[in-house]
């Protein structure tokens, strides 16, 4: 039987990047000081995980969440456990490079993230309003009054191992493209591209401080199906990933160490140069300045397509204003719920905007549900929601088109290539 525990004002579950902004925003809204928070957390702290790029702009957003945030990142980029980013350089629409350079961005140079180490800190600002926990189950509660009326969230906690219940008139989806919770409540996922990125971690042969290895760009480079992506990171790595579609050919030579290097050296130049092999276009580079983690033989891959979550939000009318209880301020006599990060909305890494989304879209919705309630607040707060999400999708949407556009470089290749594919690819993502 699970234990009843106290009510919550709002419960965020998911301790992301977007769950932990979300928490932070509403804390930082909230004048008064009556929010109760909580944030079911069930992350690995110690895992690796994709999504390390953070452009210089997130340095506002992060401020807004907390003033220490931004001081925190310098320190612990000085120390080395985060890289700076210095610019991008892509051979998109031709095969040479075009590069921009952090020099002209007014704020900066962005990161190259220990990803880890970053969710942490952000979990750390959130201080005790997290608890380590997996969420299990969501359920209606339809008592007589307002008190008694909103969402009980079972979670297995991690250090008991009881399942306790938590009540609230307001549910966060925090929980990335699964949208666990969501789901559970008759949410669907609409899928826009179907897309994988196959990702091998490597680590330099040498200690980081004799490598020769210091080009601090992010690094983009297309193939005939698909594109490939690097960044050197923290602790002597550098991340090399390869997206493409599910049922292309080179997704199933992808899945193994073997056939992702003979991709990588068949279908690149400089990014294969930037690990120091020897690429076919290229056979001069020297001896090899990375291999891959000695544990891998197979890659590892994520979804890495858009898609959206319908609806963004749902709202439902519970008693009068008048029956309210005064310590509920999230909720005028109802409840609702809603996704945030990448339940809401999950994008094509190609736009390097995951994760500033997730920080952004959390500022926004935490000043949202901080909104004191009034007796005609129904239903705005998912309006509004679904309104600045909406804006969102429609801008991304149009640069992601942009950009898959301007490659034409691989139309009319044919089936003889190495790989034994065409530029169905990039047909496909024109939607051509």
């Amino acid at each position: 039987m699970a234990a009843l525990s106290p009510h919550f004002d709002v419960i965020i579950v998911g301790g992301g990047p977007a769950g932990c902004a979300t928490a932070l925003s509403i804390a930082r809204h909230d004048t008064p000081n009556q929010f109760r928070i909580l944030v079911i957390d069930d992350a690995d702290p110690d895992a690796f995980k994709v999504g390390e790029s953070l452009p210089a702009a997130a340095k506002r957003t992060l401020s807004l969440l907390d003033p220490s945030l931004p001081i925190r990142m310098a320190e612990d980029t000085k120390l080395g456990l985060h890289a700076p980013c210095t610019g991008n350089a892509s051979a998109w629409a031709s095969e040479h490079l075009y590069e921009t350079y952090s020099l002209m961005n007014p704020y900066g140079e962005g990161w190259h993230l220990d990803r880890a180490r970053f969710d942490e800190t952000l979990r750390e600002a959130c201080q005790d309003r997290i608890r380590k926990g997996k969420f299990v189950a969501i359920r209606r509660v339809d008592g007589p009054d307002a008190s008694s009326y909103g969402w009980e969230v079972d979670a297995e906690m991690r250090e008991s191992g009881e399942l306790e219940t938590f009540r609230t008139p307001w549910v966060v989806d925090a929980t990335g493209r699964r949208a666990s919770v969501a789901r559970k409540l008759g949410a669907t996922q609409l899928k826009t591209h179907d897309l994988l990125a196959f990702y091998i971690l490597f680590r330099t042969r040498t200690s980081d401080s004799e490598t020769p290895d210091r080009d601090d760009r992010t690094l983009i480079e297309a193939a005939p199906s698909g594109w490939w992506y690097t960044a050197r990171l923290p602790h002597s790595t550098r991340l090399v990933t390869y997206t493409t579609a599910p049922s292309d050919p080179t997704a199933r030579v992808a899945r193994t160490t073997a056939g992702f290097m003979y991709l990588l050296v068949a279908q690149t130049q400089h990014i294969a140069r930037a690990l120091g092999l020897r690429s076919e276009s290229d056979p001069d580079t020297a001896d090899p300045v990375y291999e891959a983690c000695a544990e891998t033989r197979y890659t590892r891959s994520t979804a890495a397509g858009s898609s959206m979550l319908q609806p963004y939000a749902a709202w439902e009318p519970g008693p009068s204003l008048s029956a309210l209880n005064s310590n509920a301020v999230a909720s005028p006599g109802g409840r609702g719920w809603c996704a945030v990060g990448d339940a809401a909305l999950a994008f094509d890494p190609l736009s390097s905007q995951g994760l500033i989304t997730a920080l952004t879209s959390g500022l926004f919705l935490g000043a949202t549900l901080a909104r004191p309630p009034s007796p005609d607040d129904t239903d705005a707060r998912v309006r509004d929601i679904t309104a600045a999400y909406e804006t969102v999708r429609g801008k991304y949407a149009q640069g992601r088109a942009h950009y898959y556009s301007i490659v034409g470089r691989f139309d009319g290749a044919e089936s003889e290539s190495a790989e034994g594919v065409d530029a169905g690819f990039w047909r496909a993502q024109r939607g051509g």
